[in-house]
């Protein structure tokens, strides 16, 4: 219901990386711009993202061309986290890299497998 609300055209951007390294953060402090009401943080060694979670407000925002689009937000639950396997780890990875337009890998030192 909520696509239906926004005006085309619509782009979304994923965020996607191991789990415990940053990426609600990074979504919004780069993205959302926010310091408290943006995606769930944490400081345990527990994941606070379960699947992928889609921020409520578009971003308003301009194409190469000067179009205006609606930039939709996804977090994704981290991969490799103590209580999910590497068959949901690819499914979310999957999932997250078809639905976007743009895609983030968040990675701490090299990326690995």
């Amino acid at each position: 219901e909520f696509l239906l609300t926004l005006d085309a055209p619509i782009a979304m951007v994923a965020i996607v990386g191991r789990y415990r390294t940053g990426k609600s953060f990074l979504v919004n402090r780069m993205l959302l711009d926010v310091t408290g009401n943006g995606f769930q943080v944490g400081s345990t060694v527990n994941s606070c993202t379960k699947g992928l979670w889609m921020w409520n407000r578009p971003l308003k925002t301009k194409t190469a061309d000067g179009g205006e689009i609606n930039l939709i937000v996804v977090d994704t639950e981290g991969i490799g986290s103590l209580d999910a396997d590497a068959d949901h780890d690819a499914k979310i990875f999957a999932l997250a890299l078809l639905l976007s337009s743009y895609f983030i890998y968040n990675s701490v030192g090299s990326i690995d497998e």
